[in-house]
């Protein structure tokens, strides 16, 4: 269990992003949704700001094999072809991050480090890890939402969300 109560927030949405895939055989979830991107892409793609946020920056290890590639990030193409890989992927960044993550109490969040990524406005400021764990659970949470809407429209019960937040109370 996570000391900080934000920590367990992401916690609480892999476990959450476990449960929307859940049940999806490989084909079903590397295909794409309603001319968006697959269950596989996506699960890859918030994976992916995990590990280019918390591994590489804040751990500063090296990026994911797979999970760490370029197409999984925004503007990819919303293409996976293989979902055993990328769920074992997944699963290796998240562990990596939870390594990290578990032991940190709520000061060790106000840790702001330089930005050099994508959004100008963290370049001037830095990316603390406070703002990098909210933005990961919410970003967690859209596309956790996004992959329940299609399944639910194809019939799937895929269950509420979040879940009992166990993890974050």
């Amino acid at each position: 269990m996570a000391e900080s109560k934000l920590v367990g927030l992401l916690f609480e949405a892999w476990k959450d992003t476990d449960r929307v895939l859940a049940g999806l055989d490989p084909a079903e979830a590397i295909r794409p949704l309603d001319r968006g991107s697959s269950a596989a892409w996506t699960a890859a793609h918030v994976a992916n700001q995990v590990d280019a946020w918390i591994n590489v920056r804040f751990q500063r290890l090296t990026p994911h094999e797979l999970i760490g590639q370029a197409r999984f990030r925004a503007g990819g193409s919303g293409v996976a072809d293989d979902w055993r890989a990328i769920e074992a992927g997944v699963h290796e960044v998240r562990d990596a991050a939870r390594k990290h993550l578990e032991g940190l109490s709520e000061s060790d969040l106000d840790l702001v480090i330089p930005y050099d990524g994508s959004f100008a406005q963290l370049r001037e400021a830095g990316l603390g890890l406070r703002h990098a764990l909210l933005r990961i659970c919410a970003h967690h949470y859209f596309h956790i939402g996004e992959i329940a809407t299609k399944r639910s429209r194809l019939g799937q019960r895929v269950g509420d969300y979040p879940g009992p937040l166990e993890d974050c109370v």
